[in-house]
């Protein structure tokens, strides 16, 4: 059962990406570092998400 619920959430988590990842293509002035925004450390995501609400 609990490998059930972590493939579901992994789905999910899966196609939340890819969502995200066709708006910010499709926004014309979206910051190319945020498509791979997932692949930094935590720190280094709330910095860039600091840095961009200035």
């Amino acid at each position: 059962m609990t490998l059930f619920i972590q493939r579901a959430e992994h789905r999910n988590t899966q196609a939340l990406h890819a969502k995200m990842d066709e708006l910010l293509r499709a926004v014309s002035d979206a910051v190319n570092e945020t498509a791979k925004i997932d692949q930094k450390e935590p720190e280094k995501i709330e910095a860039q998400r600091e840095q961009i609400q200035q």
